[in-house]
């Protein structure tokens, strides 16, 4: 038996044990509640696959000990989720359909013991690890199971407005149910690992350093993602709102990375080759009118490819990719691990809040590549993203949203994102807590 199930299976009694005798194994115990109904629309044109739909649930409970053995601040978290489906017309459920990223399972998807002192917070054990705009290290939160990762995390704050956050991991669980085994082959990053096993980014170390600068608003961040096996990606990031004038402000996010082999290559399969680039600027002009809150976004993310004979390009397969490249999630698997010809992304956004009326968004994103494709050509194609949100009582969310990529016919000469995608959204979202 692996150790990490044997780990899991002994921390699942201790918290069951514990949970029975929680007077004298805790000081207090907090419940945490969610369910997410959803139903989910995906139609890929001529694949020969049948449009998918899914109405499926996340159930997440969450049950925090606080004050262990009467020790304050030692905390134990155990958190279970489980994904159930009534309507299954979609893969992996059922052949023949599109797929949906949402399969039936049931997981301990959290189990950390944690400590925090001052300046000084300690967390062990299987954990969701979230890093600015999700792009690098993310929990890929839309799916309903999230992606989390069995590490130790060391999160310190030496001066005031400094923070600082280091984690190694041990290994990675995704979204679905799939476990790649001890000396496999890179696997995308959906599937999951197990401690000890030999495959990239078991054994990584995560670096993030975020300082906030007051006067002016903005934050200056720095990282570097040690991926073992896939490459080493470093960057400097300054965002916020520095400028606000009355009922008007701007907000702004400039970003730099640089990608290269992996300093940590104890699960190298192949030896790498890698040196790209990433850049990204967001502009986010708003004005809070008397009805509401209006805002413009314009963006431009820059993904190098693999134009100098690279084994690939700029790849970000810890991310939740969902967020960023648009939400047909067109560039999935492309982005999450080869990115051959890089990829341009162009994207105007406008949004409208209001707290009674609700939350409107609607973005356009035109796709590029970095360099030609063999048969010619550049363009991908382009995407309309259209989001409705509502908060419908205390504690339940209404949500609503629409994805059209459309391909451009030069993709085919990439055989990447050649295919029109058509995909919908509904949801409710019902989170409670204990006091």
């Amino acid at each position: 038996m692996r150790f990490s199930r044997f780990l899991t299976a002994a921390i699942f009694s201790l918290g069951f044990l514990s949970f029975s005798y929680s007077l004298d194994f805790a000081e207090k115990v907090n419940v945490n509640l969610e369910l997410r109904p959803r139903w989910e629309h995906a139609d890929v044109s001529d694949n020969n696959l049948k449009d998918a739909d899914a109405l499926t649930m996340r159930t997440r409970v969450g049950v925090n000990f606080k004050n262990l053995f009467k020790v304050k601040n030692l905390n134990f978290l155990f958190e279970p989720w489980v994904i159930t489906a009534f309507v299954e017309k979609y893969s992996p459920e059922k052949q023949g359909y599109d797929l949906i990223a949402d399969p039936k399972q049931t997981r301990i998807n959290q189990v950390y013991l944690s400590y925090k002192m001052n300046f000084l917070n300690f967390k062990v054990g299987r954990q969701i690890i979230i890093f600015d705009n999700h792009r690098f290290i993310g929990n890929v939160g839309w799916r309903q199971m999230a992606q989390t990762f069995d590490a130790i995390r060391l999160d310190l704050k030496p001066l005031k407005g400094l923070d600082i956050t280091a984690s190694y991991v041990f290994a990675k669980t995704g979204v679905t149910a799939n476990v790649a085994g001890e000396g496999s082959g890179w696997v995308f990053a959906p599937h999951n690992t197990q401690i000890g096993d030999d495959v990239p980014v078991n054994d990584s170390l995560l670096l993030h350093a975020n300082y906030k600068i007051k006067p002016v608003k903005m934050n200056l961040t720095g990282y570097a993602y040690l991926i073992n096996g896939l490459h080493d990606t470093y960057g400097l990031k300054v965002n916020g709102t520095p400028v606000s004038l009355g009922n008007v402000s701007l907000g702004v996010w400039l970003e730099y990375a640089l990608q290269n082999d992996p300093t940590l290559d104890s699960h190298e399969n192949t030896k790498k080759n890698i040196k790209a680039s990433y850049y990204y600027v967001n502009l986010k002009p708003a004005y809070k009118s008397p009805f509401g809150k209006l805002f413009l976004q314009f963006e431009y993310e820059f993904l190098e490819g693999a134009d100098r004979g690279e084994t690939n390009g700029f790849t970000t397969p810890l991310a939740t990719l969902h967020a960023h490249d648009g939400w047909a999630d067109a560039f999935l698997r492309y982005v999450g691990t080869s990115n051959i010809y890089g990829l341009k992304e162009l994207k105007v956004g406008a949004g409208f809040s209001n707290k009674t009326i609700g939350n409107f968004l609607v973005k356009y994103i035109q796709f590029e590549s970095d360099k030609d494709f063999p048969g010619g050509g550049n363009k991908f194609g382009n995407e309309v993203d259209l989001l409705y949100k509502r908060k419908l009582l205390k504690n339940l969310i209404f949500g609503a949203k629409a994805a059209l990529y459309n391909a451009d016919d030069e993709a085919k000469n990439a055989g990447v994102a050649d295919k029109d995608i058509t995909k919908y959204w509904v949801w409710v979202t019902y989170k409670w807590a204990s006091k």
